[in-house]
């Protein structure tokens, strides 16, 4: 007797997971994927994680004010400059999960569509691919940028100390955000706190990073998206003009373009839906960082490398949403 086994054969296009690795687990570890039923455990799992984080904001909120009271604006725009991550961080956070109705459906268009792109033709999956490393770029962009902005400040004051303390027995030591501690600025550099604190900052670090991975790179991969299905459609029009065979086969086909129209004007206000709020937030206050990060550099007559790398980042911060919009616009056109 023989026995037959079937080799299921491996899908090409697979769903948003697998296909935007990066930013699924971005979303995962960041306690943002869009999941219906984990929306409440997560908003109270991000609020522990930031009640754990409270003794640091606690102080860096009551230097920044302390700074304002004496008039010390360069301490007070150095802070400024933190204030507007750590203020777009609790905005995009808290947006994100409350959004989840409207953000769990958008992905799950995107996996279907890739999905549905198995059956198409060579020339449609051409396409697939061309927009799908466009949205990896996106979604690597989005990865290295505040991995490593966050790794900055912590090897930077690290690395500062080392050289020092080569030089000399006496060096000063650095935190990852130098500021005056309340209450305790007399041990704040001694041993043991300061060891302590310089890994209660660095964990800070690391809370942050897959918050700006996540939802910054699902609007790249969106929007990427978004310009394909276009695309597809116009094609769809293209070839419908070029091979139908008479009026009634043109028909069917223009029918089914139109139809297309209609999913990807639908997938553009689900788009328009989910990132809306966010992008006023973040091009409203990435202004405020730039502002205060250069108002910093007019103070100090120079450029200080850590915070004015906050500044660049703060441009790109605003200038990748905008290619990315700006080119969806010219498909559009």
């Amino acid at each position: 007797m023989e026995i037959k086994t079937t080799i299921p054969i491996e899908k090409k296009y697979k769903g948003f997971n697998e296909t935007f690795k990066l930013c699924a687990f971005s979303l995962a570890f960041a306690f943002l994927y869009p999941n219906r039923k984990t929306a409440l455990k997560r908003c109270l799992t991000i609020t522990l994680i930031v009640t754990f984080c409270g003794g640091q904001l606690f102080w860096f909120i009551t230097y920044t004010f302390k700074c304002l009271y004496t008039l010390d604006l360069y301490n007070f725009a150095r802070n400024m400059t933190l204030a507007v991550v750590l203020i777009l961080f609790f905005v995009k956070t808290y947006y994100a999960i409350y959004a989840t109705q409207k953000f769990a459906p958008l992905l799950d268009k995107i996996s279907e569509d890739l999905l549905e792109a198995n059956n198409l033709g060579e020339r449609q999956q051409k396409l697939y691919d061309e927009h799908i490393k466009i949205a990896k770029v996106g979604e690597i962009s989005w990865l290295l940028v505040p991995v490593l902005m966050s790794a900055l400040f912590p090897i930077y004051a690290g690395t500062l100390m080392s050289i020092e303390s080569i030089q000399t027995d006496d060096y000063q030591r650095r935190m990852v955000h130098d500021m005056e501690l309340l209450y305790v600025e007399d041990i704040q550099s001694e041993t043991p706190f300061f060891q302590c604190m310089f890994a209660y900052n660095c964990v800070q670090c690391v809370v942050l990073v897959p918050n700006y991975c996540a939802f910054d790179g699902s609007f790249c991969i969106a929007t990427t998206h978004l310009q394909l299905k276009l695309k597809l459609m116009a094609l769809k029009v293209s070839d419908a003009f070029k091979y139908s065979k008479n009026k009634y086969e043109l028909r069917m086909k223009m029918n089914e373009a139109i139809r297309d129209h209609q999913d990807a004007l639908d997938f553009y206000v689900q788009t328009q839906n989910v990132f809306g709020p966010w992008l006023f937030a973040v091009f409203l206050l990435t202004s405020f960082l730039i502002s205060f990060n250069l108002y910093q550099i007019y103070l100090l007559q120079r450029i200080d490398p850590k915070y004015t790398s906050f500044g660049v980042v703060g441009v790109l911060h605003i200038y990748l949403p905008c290619q990315y919009a700006s080119s969806l616009t010219k498909v559009g056109d």
